[in-house]
């Protein structure tokens, strides 16, 4: 099982969604047709440290077909190409980053599709590691808004 994270602004439409552990997007009332952007901590990629402000950080699981899909490198479409023409142009693609190793932008299409094993917040030293922090460094709890 793989966890995909994600730093999500508080206010964020879709929080009460991710809070009942179900899975959305949305954008002024609508599914949004960007990108849904999630890395792992696995990964090398790191997003920057001024992210975290005013974020929580989520974990999500999609469960043994959601890895599938994410890590087939058949559903990539990779930035920078000639075949990449802009983030909400490739609803039924993964958009990977040469220099972003681990991040995942996820087109809507494959996202309306994944299942949500769950949603939870990230502990401590998930939120350390993904700022490559120590424990000892993160001086704040997380809560559900």
């Amino acid at each position: 099982m793989t966890l995909f994270f994600r730093w999500s602004k508080t206010d964020e439409e879709s929080m009460a969604d991710y809070k009942a552990g179900k899975l959305s997007y949305s954008y002024s009332g609508k599914p949004s047709r960007k990108a849904f952007w999630v890395f792992e901590l696995s990964s090398t990629y790191r997003p920057g440290r001024r992210i975290a402000r005013d974020r929580i950080l989520l974990a999500f699981d999609f469960g043994p077909r959601g890895d599938a899909v994410v890590k087939n490198p058949d559903n990539w479409v990779h930035f920078p190409s000639a075949e990449f023409v802009g983030e909400t142009k490739h609803p039924t693609k993964i958009i990977v980053k040469d220099n972003e190793p681990g991040a995942y932008g996820i087109g809507q299409v494959i996202f309306e599709m994944l299942p949500a094993v769950s949603i939870r917040l990230a502990t401590k030293q998930e939120i350390a590691s993904s700022l490559d922090l120590r424990m000892i460094e993160i001086d704040w709890t997380q809560r559900w808004p």
